[in-house]
């Protein structure tokens, strides 16, 4: 994607954690990948992975960075590249559209996480 259509800034820092997994029954059959988050933006998020996943697989994902702990957040898959070493780097945009996304709750926590990695990334040598 190019910088000039991006319209949030990205976040990279090792203390976001990130968890991964298919909505619904997929869920449940397919073992959710481990996944290594590399940016964040409001926008969305990249992550790495062995796994491959394509482009408009639905997602739900799990964010936390320090205090701050944001659950069920749905996402989908926009781009997914081979890396070497075999890894695979996903591009996922946050579905704010969906009903399940209206929560008052998921705004102001991904705003609180945009937060910390800007405090983070402008001083990293502070600790949350």
């Amino acid at each position: 994607m190019d910088e000039e259509r991006r319209n949030h800034e990205r976040y990279d820092n090792e203390q976001l954690l990130l968890n991964v997994a298919r909505p619904g029954i997929k869920g449940f059959l397919r073992l959710n990948p481990k996944a290594d988050c590399v940016d964040f933006s409001l926008a969305g998020l990249q992550f790495t992975t062995k796994q491959a996943m394509k482009p408009g697989e639905a997602l739900v994902l799990d964010l936390c960075v320090y205090d701050i702990e944001l659950t069920e957040i749905y996402g989908e898959v926009v781009t997914c590249i081979q890396e070497d070493g075999g890894l695979w780097c996903c591009g996922v945009k946050f579905c704010y559209e969906d009903r399940r996304m209206k929560r008052p709750n998921i705004k102001r926590s991904l705003l609180q996480i945009e937060d910390k990695l800007r405090s983070l990334n402008l001083y990293p040598s502070v600790t949350a």
